[in-house]
């Protein structure tokens, strides 16, 4: 332990928890209506309006495709005309389907009385989920947009409920990284990442050295605040494409796409530098400058992107560091490869 020899230094304010995942507000809803008619879509609207929902008016099916594209996240439904001159609306209904986001909208066809039934079978085969015919009554129109768009915003509600599910699921509370049970997840998506297009790619675990000293000395209260700490520290230092999970108690994970054993070092040696210009102080003026041993597993052209039990290797790299005096990086399969 080190004590500041200069005046007493108050200790910092603790980290705040990282916040949780919330439920994004709901989307200003509006319905889609795409018709060359000026006069058929005021009709609609007056109409679409009593449901609460904002109208968005296409003239053609080019523009209507652009305009559901741009505001698909909050439309509860698209009413679209099947005759329209250039792009019909059949067309329309085709390029919807092809798009993931778009194909979940659901798309009322507006068809002309005299083809009624071709256009019905034809609208159902390319997904469209209900129609009204020409010329429609007001009434009706209104009751199928009000049932749509309760569908549409129940629909929207549940996903949101079910991301804000999988991302409790995925992270770790106290530090706001990602979990072990993630950490798994993605350890198998880069392995195979690596493999299939030959690309380095490193794993390294880094473990706080003499964690439980600072519990025992200064509470957990504490202790996790020298986590929070340096979970911040490890974040700052990868790249965007680099992630970082806590697996253990003070153990962490980085997985480094595109690294090699000597970027993954660099990495290491990057959070030690961070790590001794930024002890960590607590109450009554003690200091300490937080150190961590570290272990590199590589996936690489030196051993033939090998991706067979990395995290054995990484982990007994680790347990190497720390049997030759913690404070420093081990890579697999070579002593003299150290850092510290």
């Amino acid at each position: 332990m080190e004590t500041d020899d200069r005046a007493p230094r108050s200790a910092p304010a603790p980290f705040s928890l990282p916040p949780g995942p919330k439920e994004e507000p709901e989307p200003a809803p509006a319905v889609l209506v795409v018709d060359d008619d000026d006069a058929t879509r005021r009709l609609i609207r007056m109409w679409v309006e009593r449901a609460e929902v904002e109208v968005i008016e296409a003239e053609n099916g080019k523009s209507g495709l652009e305009l559901a594209r741009q505001h698909v996240a909050r439309l509860d439904a698209i009413i679209l005309d099947v005759m329209m001159p250039g792009m019909d609306g059949f067309a329309v209904l085709n390029a919807l389907q092809e798009e993931p986001s778009t194909a979940e909208v659901p798309v009322v066809l507006l068809t002309a009385h005299a083809n009624e039934e071709g256009d019905v079978v034809r609208g159902i085969e390319r997904g469209a989920i209900d129609h009204v015919a020409k010329p429609f009554r007001g009434p009706v129109l209104l009751a199928r947009v009000r049932a749509l768009s309760e569908q549409r915003r129940a629909q929207r509600q549940m996903r949101a409920r079910l991301q804000v599910a999988e991302t409790l699921a995925t992270k770790d509370p106290l530090t706001g990284l990602s979990n072990r049970r993630d950490f798994d997840l993605q350890l198998e998506k880069e392995s195979s990442y690596a493999s299939r297009h030959q690309s380095p790619f490193a794993l390294l675990l880094v473990d706080i050295d003499h964690f439980k000293s600072i519990n025992d000395l200064y509470g957990h209260p504490e202790g996790d605040r020298v986590l929070q700490f340096f979970s911040e520290q490890v974040s700052q230092c990868l790249r965007r494409s680099d992630r970082a999970f806590r697996v253990g108690g003070e153990e962490f994970a980085l997985l480094l796409r595109g690294a090699d054993r000597a970027s993954a070092v660099v990495v290491a040696e990057r959070l030690e530098r961070a790590l001794e210009t930024n002890p960590v102080f607590f109450e009554g003026g003690d200091s300490r400058s937080v150190t961590f041993s570290g272990g590199v597993a590589t996936a690489e052209a030196s051993n033939a992107f090998r991706i067979a039990g990395m995290m054995d290797r990484a982990d007994e790299a680790l347990y190497r560091a720390k049997r030759t005096g913690r404070a420093r990086t081990c890579v697999e399969g070579d002593d003299r490869e150290q850092t510290g």
